[in-house]
């Protein structure tokens, strides 16, 4: 018989035991993860957040200061021209004028003021005789490039047509030199303020709304010339400014006026040593909660994930408990109401209910048999109770340590993706809207990628040059297999020479157009293999620009013929072909007699008119390999090339004289003049001397004007 055991009070069950653990563990997990989680992704939002901010705080800048640079280069290369430098009438300076103004649509005036102040020529003539001597532009402008800053328009904004806006204006000066390299005149370009706003509509991108980023630019007291609506003309006071001011860029978090936590991105335009500085600061921000709004909505498909995975481990780990101890149960059951009824003949149940593993069954009919031995089966039953509790904390920690790993590969794929994704976004966005053409090509010339800018410039769509070989496209037929000659050498051997530096093309467009193209060739490793990207911006324009005004730097205005300077390059070459070749070269300096007399009796238009017929008469009548130019007033010069002795160049004097003595019909009058011809002629031998060889010309034409000759007048 075996004494009862008291009853104790209700424990709770191994099962609840075992099932609370495994959930409790779980969300512990889960807690904890979620807790990392949201460190980490809220510092890799804020640092990209602030990375794509200060990228639009230096595109911002840059082209800022691309635009007055680029100012500054026009006046540059226009103060060279002799329209702008000695201009012989304002009508000659303000052609010049106005043709580059229509080449670059925000210059809303350009003006050429004479060194006392005076607009001497502008465009549409507008200011022309107005005094702008107290202007920064002109006080600062006649010793160096001046840039100045935003300002309102005075009297600029009078003449000008109405706008919705007042107008604003940026003035960019410098001073021209005249022929003897002193101060004659201050150039000056006024950009009007619209060029600034559309710049800051190209360089938001289009999602900037959604995402409230909103860009500033403020001058050095820190007042808003450019921002978003109703921020103009009030004054700011920020870390940022401070930190842009100090010469620094990056980005802060702080807090604006409005009592928001921003993350702001700042850059200086220039600095102190830049030439035309401006000193402006650009801001750019964006609402913290906005910028960090992706790590938190990440934090709630992680929670959602968490919850879902602890109910399904709770109810696993409550079916297997309840698997694993159900023998347990009925055994324990079994002797509970034994030791109720305090019947120690009451029996155990059989081996047959106890259809569980091995030690179950054991366990059973150990009880059947041995109940005198109840204490040493109360013993095996702890140790197997013992083995049993170890064995499901092992399983536990198991699961719990795969869902952890589970859960972070989840959520690393998931961080990686979105990062992929908004990288593409942002470089596609940036290609789409890059000023330059785009094209990515493989190493076999073949187009990968291309931008909108590039559709726009050769006139192709993406979708159809898309794994079409560019040099069939754009390249004559000529150029093709040099073209792919230098490909595979670039492939092979890097291109040193080409790569990262720009060169100038000749490609067609569609449309079989010739467009002269400035390339930028980089070279892309990559794991299987390489590519090339190509950034192309049209210069069709400004080779027209440049090749015009060389021509016209070249002519004589009145005649079109070549003027001295033209002449003396033109000599030049002649010499040197004479002395290559060992003949002869001759030159004529040709001088109208009493010319003086014409101007004072009938005036100076009908003096221009006699020497344009003048100059025809002289072209007509000498070969067309041989050169004529005017120097100056009634004087021009003849070069003759090609001549086998002295007779040869006299002979042609000799048959220009009669051509010459032909009446000139001028608008109210008709006369006969002769001309003056000096010759001198150069042999292979000669020393090569330009100013001797014209002077000896010279000599000799005064001699031959020494003869008189008649002026004959007809009426």
């Amino acid at each position: 018989m075996i004494s009862p055991l008291p009853l104790r009070a209700r424990r709770p069950r191994l099962t609840t035991l075992i099932t609370a653990g495994l959930v409790a563990a779980v969300v512990v997990s889960v807690l904890t993860v979620l807790g990392l989680v949201q460190r980490y992704s809220q510092q890799s939002a804020e640092r990209d957040a602030r990375q794509r901010l200060q990228q639009l705080s230096w595109q911002m800048r840059d082209t800022l200061n691309r635009v007055v640079q680029s100012a500054i280069s026009d006046i540059k290369l226009v103060r060279e021209l002799p329209q702008i430098s000695n201009p012989h009438t304002p009508e000659d300076a303000r052609k010049v004028l106005e043709a580059l103004q229509k080449s670059s649509p925000d210059y809303a005036w350009i003006g050429l003021s004479y060194a006392d102040g005076k607009v001497y020529a502008a465009t549409q003539s507008t200011l022309e005789g107005q005094d702008v001597s107290t202007r920064n532009w002109f006080s600062r402008g006649r010793e160096h490039y001046y840039a100045s800053d935003y300002h309102p328009a005075t009297l600029l904004g009078k003449k000008l047509p109405g706008a919705t806006d007042p107008w604003r204006f940026v003035d960019v000066s410098g001073p021209v030199a005249g022929p003897d390299g002193k101060l004659r005149a201050v150039l000056c370009v006024q950009m009007s303020w619209n060029w600034a706003r559309r710049l800051l509509q190209t360089i938001l991108p289009p999602e900037a709304g959604q995402q409230n980023i909103e860009i500033f630019v403020l001058r050095a007291d820190g007042t808003v010339i450019l921002g978003p609506q109703g921020s103009e003309e009030t004054v700011i006071r920020s870390t940022s400014l401070t930190l842009a001011q100090n010469g620094s860029s990056g980005s802060v978090r702080e807090s604006w006026g409005d009592g928001k936590t921003y993350l702001t991105a700042y850059a200086l335009t220039s600095n102190s040593d830049d030439t035309g500085n401006l000193g402006w600061t650009v801001l750019v921000r964006q609402p913290e909660a906005i910028a960090l709004a992706g790590a938190t909505a990440l934090q709630r498909p992680i929670l959602l994930l968490g919850t879902v995975l602890a109910v399904l481990t709770g109810l696993a780990a409550m079916l297997l408990a309840r698997r694993l101890l159900a023998p347990l149960n009925s055994l324990s059951s079994a002797i509970e109401n034994r030791l109720a009824a305090q019947d120690s003949s009451a029996p155990l149940p059989p081996i047959a209910q106890v259809d569980s593993f091995h030690e179950a069954q054991v366990l059973s009919q150990a009880l059947a048999e041995l109940v005198r031995k109840e204490e040493s089966h109360l013993d095996s039953l702890r140790n197997l109770n013992e083995r049993l509790e170890s064995t499901v904390a092992q399983r536990t920690r198991e699961i719990a340590g795969k869902a952890m790993l589970l859960e972070r590969a989840l959520a690393q794929e998931q961080s990686t993706q979105m990062l992929l994704q908004e990288r593409a976004a942002e470089l596609r966005a940036i290609l789409d809207n890059a000023y330059d053409a785009f094209i990515a090509l493989d190493p076999g010339g073949v187009v990968l990628d291309w931008n909108r800018q590039a559709e726009n410039l050769l006139g192709w769509r993406r979708a159809e040059v898309i794994g079409q070989p560019l040099a069939a496209m754009v390249l004559p037929p000529l150029l093709r297999r040099a073209y792919e000659r230098d490909m595979r050498q670039l492939a092979e051997s890097g291109g040193d020479a080409v790569l990262n530096r720009r060169i100038e093309l000749t490609l067609h467009n569609r449309a079989g157009q010739e467009l002269t193209v400035e390339v930028a060739l980089a070279y892309v490793p990559r794991s299987s293999g390489h590519l090339f990207i190509a950034f192309l911006h049209d210069i069709s324009e400004r080779k027209s620009l440049f090749a015009s005004m060389e021509a016209m730097a070249l002519r004589d205005t009145l005649t079109g013929l070549p003027n001295r300077r033209a002449l003396l390059v033109t000599l030049n070459e002649a010499i040197q072909r004479a002395n290559r070749l060992r003949q002869n070269c001759a030159v004529f300096f040709v001088d109208l007699d009493r010319f003086k007399q014409i101007n004072d009796r009938y005036g100076h238009e009908e003096g221009d008119e006699l020497l344009r017929q003048f100059a025809a008469r002289l072209r007509d009548n000498v070969r067309k390999t041989d050169t004529v130019g005017r120097l100056a007033g009634d004087e021009f010069v003849v070069i003759l090339e090609n001549l086998q002795d002295d007779d040869a160049a006299q002979e042609t004097a000799d048959k220009l004289r009669p051509a010459l003595l032909q009446p000139f019909k001028l608008k109210t009058t008709s006369v006969t003049l002769s001309a003056s011809i000096g010759i001198a002629v150069h042999h292979p031998d000669d020393p090569h001397d330009i100013e001797m060889l014209l002077g000896r010309a010279d000599r000799a034409m005064y001699q031959d004007k020494q003869l008189s000759k008649p002026l004959r007048i007809r009426r």
